[in-house]
């Protein structure tokens, strides 16, 4: 099957490789279609969006050499948009609706561009820089140079190129999106917000029940509950308006660290 026909049938999810949207609608469950993925084999999927991340990226270093300027590349979140909406439509709308779909989203989006990376690397064509704010394609001279000081056999390159580079080390490792789950995914939350966290007056908390259409003393399983009902009413994708629903994604994770 081509890109062209591939993307025309929208079969794609990072939850989901080849399961028809009909079985969303039937309301076919997160782990059940995760299961699914670990029967799968994704590499049509991976080289189909290999394929037109490497479109993408040539475009943008074409168009900056034409303007005869810097190029600047695509941050993380231009890229996904560009995924999701025509003509290429790989990502689903809704891939990034859960923390769950969008660790998978991001995680599958970072392994592409590092299996890019390294191809381009191994051809000595070019390399990528690789960030959150910054991605894009780069020369490689410098960094042929910085490997041939380092090694003098090529067929070691890729190795050494890998072990310099913890974060290719992880999104290359498959296993880490076909066994994350979403508690996983909330831990590592939890884990951020503990590390940026300041206490909150109780002033902020009384503001984020409010938000939350919340009372205290609650447990933190209707606080989850909660949240999703305010998420179904108004996020963008429902209707609602955006900075509302960032207020609501605020007050939701102060009021579980003060819980936690």
């Amino acid at each position: 099957m081509s890109y062209t026909q591939f993307s025309r049938v929208k079969y794609y999810n990072p939850v989901y490789y080849g399961c028809p949207e009909s079985n969303l609608k039937k309301g076919v469950s997160i782990n059940s279609l995760k299961h699914k993925v670990a029967h799968d084999n994704p590499e049509e999927k991976i080289n189909e969006l290999l394929d037109v991340l490497e479109l993408l990226l040539e475009e943008k270093a074409l168009e900056a050499q034409t303007l005869e300027g810097q190029a600047e590349g695509f941050s993380e979140h231009q890229l996904l948009t560009l995924l999701q909406e025509p003509p290429h439509a790989f990502f689903a709308a809704d891939a990034m609706r859960n923390p769950l779909l969008l660790f998978q989203t991001h995680f599958l989006l970072f392994h592409c561009l590092y299996l890019l990376r390294n191809r381009w690397q191994k051809n000595r064509y070019a390399s990528l820089e690789i960030s959150a704010l910054s991605i894009k394609k780069i020369g490689i001279t410098s960094l042929i140079s910085t490997v041939d000081s380092a090694t003098s056999s090529h067929g070691h390159t890729d190795q050494l190129l890998l072990n310099a580079d913890p974060l290719a080390q992880y999104y290359l490792d498959w296993s880490h999106f076909s066994n994350t789950s979403s508690e996983d995914v909330d831990s590592l939350l939890d884990s951020f917000w503990k590390k940026v966290y300041q206490p909150q007056s109780a002033e902020d908390l009384q503001q984020a029940l409010n938000i939350m259409e919340l009372e205290a003393p609650l447990p933190l399983l209707q606080l989850k509950q909660q949240y999703r009902r305010l998420a179904q009413r108004f996020h963008p994708d429902k209707g609602g308006e955006s900075e509302h629903f960032k207020k609501i994604c605020q007050a939701f994770h102060q009021l579980r660290q003060s819980l936690n």
